[in-house]
């Protein structure tokens, strides 16, 4: 077989890259010497990020910042299948860069950049025929940041293969500063187009002019990772169709994307115009702390596709002491000072979504657990897992449509909803708490 015919069925999705099986001894140590560079990274972007949320609550009329944090919602849970792919994509670069193949790698990236591009095409092609559906059915003030949200979705197609293949290479520096770097050109681009009378479209324009920028200069920098014109990766990454390997990683990203974003969705839906941009307070609290431990899913990739059997629990235990502490920094002081958090972040005309603060930052802790075993159930191709899932999301669409009186009504429902989840994954999946019986055995 040729070199280009060896590459060709190493990125086919039904083909398995070269295990490797010896234990990892210094796993804790190398995840917290990565978590912390990236953690740092991420921190400095999650505060960027949110205060321009605290920024756009201000500035906008909490009507027009409910219309923002719905349909960037919106745009997560359309693209959110290609968080599978980062995860793949960081699978495979790992294991290709450990065993010394830095030929498959380039070939890898430029195939699934092709990939994911068509993709792209489709789902905003799509996504812009709806708009006056979604316009419509979110009760948007006007059709101009539904409109805005089309580049953004595309780009989000995007991202994730350069960002797998950063986790990938252990480049976790450059890829916490893509992060900083999007975070602070949306502040910088978004909110002036805001104050310039942009509305909510401006918000979401700004971040897409952001993202553009960024991927154009990370494209940039990872070029000698990606396999130059002439090798037919391009042309196979446009061809190739999903196999049942992608839809359940796919799965499994939609699902978590649907538990921890759907919920602003149908409130949106539910509430009136004003509560639904309460909700929108408290949903930007509750993703201080879900996203706030995001590094530690970032560096759990490598480690578990580097590892098999009792030592793949024991990564996974260590993440999930990592995830829980770092959650715990935001949660008990948000629970605890509910009235300040909300007073300080939103300002006065959000007071009434105190009461929520508590629920909604258990459901966040909650969701930041969830997101490691999302990322966690695609590494090891664990398929099953995602039913798990779908349960949660029945649950969730069930109890907001029988109990959404109020913005913490919905908040606590959302609790109940991820804790449920939980409990079902840590008595029939992947213990976080419990000692699974492998790890028993092997000790």
């Amino acid at each position: 077989m040729n070199r280009q015919a060896e590459q060709q069925a190493l990125t086919r999705p039904d083909a398995e890259p070269p295990p490797i099986t010896a234990p990892v001894p210094g796993t804790a140590r190398e995840m917290g010497r990565g978590a912390l560079w990236l953690s740092v990274l991420t921190l400095i972007a999650s505060a960027v990020n949110y205060l321009s949320n605290l920024v756009f609550s201000r500035v906008l009329e909490p009507a027009s910042f409910g219309d923002l944090t719905a349909l960037l919602a919106l745009s997560v849970v359309v693209a959110v299948p290609t968080a599978a792919a980062q995860t793949r994509t960081a699978e495979r670069v790992a294991v290709y860069h450990g065993a010394g193949d830095p030929t498959t790698i380039r070939y890898l990236v430029r195939h699934a950049l092709a990939h994911l591009a068509t993709l792209a095409f489709i789902a905003t092609a799509v996504y812009v025929a709806l708009i006056p559906v979604i316009v419509d059915v979110l009760d948007l003030q006007a059709p101009g940041p539904a409109i805005a949200l089309a580049p953004l979705i595309f780009l989000s197609f995007l991202f994730p293969v350069l960002l797998g293949t950063l986790q990938g290479l252990g480049r976790f520096v450059l890829f916490g500063s893509i992060a900083v770097a999007i975070a602070v050109a949306r502040l910088a681009v978004g909110v002036p187009w805001v104050e310039a009378g942009g509305g909510s479209g401006g918000a979401i324009a700004g971040q897409a002019v952001g993202m553009a920028a960024c991927f154009g200069v990370l494209l940039w920098i990872m070029r000698g990772h990606v396999e130059p014109r002439g090798k037919g990766a391009a042309k196979h990454g446009v061809k190739r169709r999903p196999d049942v390997r992608a839809f359940a990683a796919g799965a499994a990203f939609v699902a978590f994307a649907i538990i921890s974003n759907f919920d602003i969705v149908l409130a949106k839906a539910f509430l009136t115009s004003e509560e639904s941009g309460l909700y929108a307070a408290l949903a930007t609290v509750g993703k201080v702390v879900t996203f706030l431990p995001a590094a530690v899913a970032v560096t759990l990739v490598p480690n578990a596709a580097r590892v098999t059997g009792p030592q793949r629990a024991r990564v996974l235990r260590i993440a999930a002491m990592f995830v829980l502490a770092t959650t715990l920094i935001a949660a008990v002081p948000a629970a605890l000072a509910s009235t300040f958090v909300i007073e300080s972040m939103f300002g006065d005309e959000y007071l009434a979504a105190t009461s929520g603060v508590l629920p909604m930052v258990c459901a966040g802790s909650g969701l930041s657990l969830l997101y490691l075993l999302v990322v966690f159930a695609v590494t090891i191709e664990d398929r099953s897992w995602t039913l798990l899932l779908l349960v949660g999301v029945v649950l969730q669409a069930t109890g907001i449509a029988l109990f959404h009186d109020s913005p913490t009504q919905i908040a606590g429902v959302q609790a109940v909803v991820v804790l449920i989840v939980l409990v079902l994954n840590e008595l029939l999946f992947h213990s976080l708490i419990l000692k699974p019986r492998e790890v028993r055995d092997a000790s």
